[in-house]
């Protein structure tokens, strides 16, 4: 009898540990990468403005540094709350008990390279309560081929046509913040106290991909008492990430939601604010529609 009781103790033991593991993951024994640094400030994500049934979508004038030389496109930012189905770990089509709800981010950018245009997308899903990555799906296509990335489940697969690349897979670093969704995740730090150091993934919204490993970027924080804004200068917040010759700089809006005004890279690539909205988009796919867009970013 002694034995049995043991045995099922040990069993109850272990089943309260799978458990565990899955309340923490919702995927299947997958923790999600590590939260936000501390000292930030998450209220942004969990402000009602997400809950009105729109998206914030800003469209970007674009200059893309490419074979050396520098183009001119147009980039789309659209964040929007979704509610998700952990155990698919896609889009739930309604709210489930089970589920709780994401920041979906989708970086969408389009640049005219000579007689081909590069088409590229980043789609990432982070928890509305803490930050953390919950799943990143990337593509980039032009007339020589198409690259493809997707982490899910804490796993890294790529896809490229390039020589050297092709097929690869890796665990995702714990804590590592994903280039590509740095424009939503690095809000937390227009109000709130900026790590002194973050850990970032390169950006998978490339034809070419990186090294499929994370870096280690200094950061600074200054107030822009006057950034470039549509319609006008506004107080603003930088963020400039660092690490040795390599700068990512992201200049937020001062007021909540914080959208980003400008970004920069140190080859010359830039982003800057056109026009900035709450639209329900998915609607707007009418011949005519397109007219929301300045002339410049369409």
């Amino acid at each position: 009898m002694k034995i049995f009781l043991k045995a099922v103790a040990a069993l109850l033991l272990l089943m309260l540990a799978i458990w565990a593991i899955r309340s923490d993951s919702g995927h299947d024994g997958y923790v999600s990468a590590a939260p936000l640094a501390e000292g930030g400030d998450p209220s942004w994500r969990r402000s009602p403005v997400w809950d009105d049934g729109k998206a914030e979508v800003c469209a970007y004038e674009v200059t893309w540094a490419h074979y050396g030389r520098r183009y001119d496109g147009r980039a789309l930012l659209v964040l929007v709350k979704e509610p998700w189905a952990p155990d698919l770990d896609v889009k739930a089509d309604s709210p489930r008990p089970d589920g709780f709800d994401v920041l979906k981010l989708n970086h969408v950018r389009d640049v005219p390279t000579g007689v081909y245009t590069y088409h590229q997308m980043a789609s990432l899903y982070t928890r509305r309560d803490s930050g953390t990555l919950q799943k990143l799906a990337a593509t980039s296509s032009e007339a020589c081929g198409i690259t493809t990335a997707e982490m899910v489940g804490g796993r890294l697969a790529t896809r490229s046509y390039f020589d050297g690349q092709g097929d690869r897979a890796v665990n995702w670093p714990a804590g590592a913040l994903a280039e590509d969704g740095l424009p939503a995740s690095l809000r937390d730090y227009v109000t709130g106290r900026a790590p002194a150091a973050l850990t970032v993934f390169p950006s998978l919204l490339a034809g070419r991909l990186p090294e499929l490993k994370p870096a280690t970027y200094q950061v600074e924080r200054r107030e822009v008492p006057a950034a470039e804004a549509p319609g006008g200068k506004a107080p603003g917040v930088e963020i400039r990430l660092t690490n040795g010759p390599s700068v990512l700089a992201y200049t937020f809006d001062r007021e909540p939601p914080y959208r980003l005004l400008r970004f920069e890279r140190e080859d010359g690539t830039a982003y800057r604010l056109a026009k900035c909205e709450r639209i329900p988009y998915w609607q707007m796919s009418r011949p005519g529609d397109e007219a929301w867009l300045p002339p410049r970013v369409r």
